[in-house]
C-alpha cells in the first residue's frame, strides 16, 4: 500500500517509489497517470475496482508457484529490534534469477480517509535495506537463505506488525506492463523467536555457534535458571530436523557443543543449517554453516 502524503500517519516514501517501477496504468484526459484505487496483485497489472479485488487475488492464489519461501527471525521486544530470515528455494527444473525484497508492514491500522476507509491493512512501513531489492539466483533444486535486521518505529503498534517477502521477476512483461511475482511469504511478529536478555544483558553469552562456520564441531554458550530445561534443534535447508540437543540448566554458564553429526550419529553433510535454541527465557534462531 502507499499514500502521497504523510497527512493520515501512514506515508512511506519507499513504497511510493515502488510504484513508479510499472508502467503507469490508468488513461485519463490525454495523459497516462498513477491514480488510486488501483491493484496490482502478485505483480499482475489489476483493475481499479475494490470489488474485483478478492476475486481476482483468491484466483491467482490458485497456481502453482516455482519457489516455496520459509521465513523465521527473532528479536527484542525492549529495543523493537531484531533480524529476519527468508529461505527461498527453487522447485523447478532450471535456475531462477530474480529480486528478493523484504518489508515492513503494519495491520488494523484505524484512520478514516476521504474514501470512506476506516481500517488500513498490510500498510508498507519500512523496507529493509530499500525498496530496490536484491538480485538473486537460485539453481534448480536448491535455495539460498537472506537475513534482514529491523528496527521497529515507537508510533507503530507493535503487536500488528507482518513481515513480507517475496521474489519477483525483474523483467517487466510488455503485454501487461507487469513484473510478475513467483512467490511470498509473511511471518506475523507473534511467531518470532524472543531473545528477553537484550543484547545489552547477555554480556559474555556467546549465543551465536563458535566457530561458524565449523569443520569438526560448533558449540553454544549461555547462562540460564538453574533448573531451566533447554533445547537446540537442527535442520538442514528443507526444514527436515536433523539433531536435538537438550538439558537442565545448572545456574552457570553452560557450553553446548554439536559434533555435526545428525540423530542416527552419521556426520551431517556439508551446507547450511538452522539452528532454534529455546528454553523459557532465550528463543534464539540462527544458522551454523558446515564445512
Amino acid at each position: 500500500m502507499h499514500v502521497v502524503n504523510n497527512a493520515y500517519g501512514m506515508y512511506c516514501a519507499e513504497a511510493l517509489q515502488r510504484m513508479y517501477n510499472y508502467t503507469a496504468p490508468v488513461w485519463s484526459g490525454s495523459a497516462w497517470g498513477y491514480y488510486t484505487p488501483y491493484l496490482w496483485f502478485d505483480g499482475d497489472k489489476g483493475t481499479t475496482g475494490y470489488n474485483s479485488w478478492n476475486d481476482s487475488i483468491q484466483n491467482r492464489m490458485l497456481l502453482d508457484a516455482p519457489v516455496t519461501i520459509t521465513m523465521w527471525g527473532d528479536w527484542i521486544p525492549a529495543q523493537s529490534t531484531g533480524t529476519i530470515y527468508a529461505q527461498f528455494r527453487n522447485d523447478t527444473t532450471v535456475a531462477i534469477n530474480g529480486l528478493a525484497y523484504f518489508v515492513v508492514t503494519e495491520d488494523s491500522i484505524f484512520q478514516p480517509t476521504p474514501n470512506g476507509d476506516q481500517w488500513h491493512n498490510h500498510v508498507a512501513r519500512d523496507y529493509l535495506p530499500t525498496q530496490t531489492g536484491e538480485s538473486i539466483s537460485i539453481p534448480s533444486g536448491d535455495s539460498i537463505i537472506l537475513s534482514r535486521s529491523f528496527a521497529l518505529g515507537t508510533a507503530w503498534n507493535q503487536d500488528m506488525i507482518e513481515f513480507v517477502a517475496w521474489i519477483q521477476n525483474p523483467t517487466m512483461n510488455p503485454a501487461d506492463s507487469a513484473k510478475e511475482i513467483w512467490q511470498g511469504g509473511m511471518l506475523n511478529i507473534a511467531d518470532l523467536g524472543i531473545d528477553e536478555y537484550g543484547n545489552s544483558n547477555i554480556a559474555g553469552m556467546n549465543i551465536t555457534p563458535t566457530p561458524n562456520p565449523c569443520v569438526n564441531s560448533t558449540r553454544f554458550s549461555f547462562t540460564l535458571p538453574t533448573g531451566e530445561r533447554y533445547q537446540i534443534n537442527f535442520y538442514d535447508i528443507t526444514g527436515r530436523r536433523v539433531r536435538i540437543l537438550n538439558g537442565i540448566a545448572s545456574g552457570n554458564e553452560q557450553t553446548v557443543e554439536w559434533n555435526l553429526r545428525n540423530d542416527n550419529d552419521a556426520r551431517v553433510s556439508a551446507g547450511v543449517y538452522l539452528y532454534r535454541l529455546e528454553s523459557n527465557n532465550i528463543n534464539v534462531t540462527g544458522k551454523v554453516i558446515v564445512r
